[in-house]
């Protein structure tokens, strides 16, 4: 048995333009078609072209082949039609041998800088609704996250509590704030109140930083773009955890839970080996409010979720598997669809981990996080069934 802890919807191309009020429908995130490749891209409010949109739902399709399907017929719609459609989505995760998904934005990430507080609001409330009648196909396999602005923590706090009644799971943030907002700052608070009293996980996923965020327009066009596109985004994702480690965030608020998504596991032995090393130097010097070693937090509060990481696998003997889980990214084209439990049951193997190992990675650790009912999620869909 699989579930997903990191997986996505590809939203509609014109949610935007569509749902947005006239004042701000001049600014709507959008999609448009490159006439060369005939691929969609994400275009944010200021025209910058960001995510390729195509390949965000070609699971299980190679890149070459997604291409010559275009040339073929440039007007193809190629992918996975689970990315919008969740009747789909569930048909191909019954395929695949997965029980149920946590449910990510594609686009949406690209917002979450933005600087344009009133429309990133707005957008960010109109993809919460979206994607809670998406779920709504099937609320016991579809864990949607809301997405959250946090420029101003009392809004946030609102809809993160909006997002609670609309029986989303857990909401994203930012995953690295600008310098003048670090998660150092008690500014956050009344969300992590708030996320932790409603049992809501707060995610942070690579690509939706300050900075390596706005890098993926160039990435695989010149070396310094992809190089932050590859690399520092998952930086920044550390950097992060980091902050809301020994910043305190975790002895103030014990029963916050954040989520790392994308950045694999392979970094979490050392990061813990040099947190508790750095601290103990210097640990008498420091005014701090920590009660327990860094690491302790780190396995206690923060859970990463990896696609596919041999690496840190092999370094589960470190760390534990009680807080890594397993995602297979749908659709996206890195996604292990549809071959997600040979994929992750031979490198659990290969790293020579034991079946309560696999079990944790691949199913008890998300739906004890998330709340998923196992036993029913074991059942076939009853919306599959009613449309068969």
């Amino acid at each position: 048995m699989l579930i997903s802890a990191d997986s996505h919807v590809v939203e509609p191309y014109d949610l935007w333009q569509r749902e947005l009020p006239a004042g701000l429908r001049e600014r709507a995130p959008r999609a448009e078609r490159d006439p060369h490749n005939r691929h969609w891209y994400f275009v944010d409010p200021d025209g910058v072209r960001g995510v390729d949109l195509t390949l965000s739902a070609s699971a299980g399709i190679p890149a070459a082949e997604v291409q010559s399907r275009l040339d073929a017929d440039p007007d193809a719609e190629v992918g996975r039609a689970g990315g919008r459609d969740p009747v789909a989505r569930l048909r191909d995760l019954q395929r695949d041998g997965t029980l149920a998904d946590v449910v990510y934005p594609t686009a949406t990430l690209s917002l979450m800088t933005s600087e344009d507080r009133p429309l990133q609001e707005a957008c960010f409330a109109i993809y919460n609704d979206w994607i809670s009648d998406y779920c709504a196909a099937d609320r016991e396999r579809l864990a949607g996250l809301a997405v959250l602005s946090t420029w101003d923590i009392d809004q946030a706090v609102r809809e993160l509590r909006r997002a609670h009644a609309l029986g989303l799971r857990g909401a994203v943030i930012w995953t690295s704030p600008p310098e003048s907002d670090s998660f150092f700052s008690r500014r956050y608070e009344p969300l992590w109140e708030a996320a932790a009293g409603l049992r809501m996980p707060i995610s942070l996923h690579t690509l939706a930083g300050n900075r390596a965020s706005r890098e993926i327009e160039r990435y695989g066009v010149d070396v310094e773009s992809t190089f932050f596109f590859v690399f520092t985004t998952r930086l920044e994702l550390q950097r992060s955890l980091c902050e809301l480690v020994v910043s305190g965030v975790f002895e103030r608020h014990p029963e916050l839970r954040v989520v790392a998504a994308e950045g694999g596991i392979e970094y979490a032995a050392t990061l813990e080996r040099r947190l508790d090393g750095g601290f103990a130097r210097s640990w008498g010097r420091l005014d701090h409010e920590l009660e327990l070693k860094p690491s302790e937090y780190f396995r206690r509060n923060v859970y990463l979720t990896y696609i596919s990481d041999p690496v840190g696998l092999n370094n589960v003997r470190f760390t534990g598997a009680e807080h890594f889980m397993w995602s297979g990214d749908y659709p996206h084209d890195a996604s292990t669809w549809p071959r997600s439990p040979e994929v992750m049951r031979r490198e659990c193997d290969e790293a020579g981990l034991d079946e309560a190992a696999v079990r944790k990675l691949g199913v008890a650790n998300v739906a004890g996080l998330y709340g998923f009912d196992l036993e029913r999620c074991a059942e076939p869909s009853p919306r599959i069934a009613s449309t068969d």
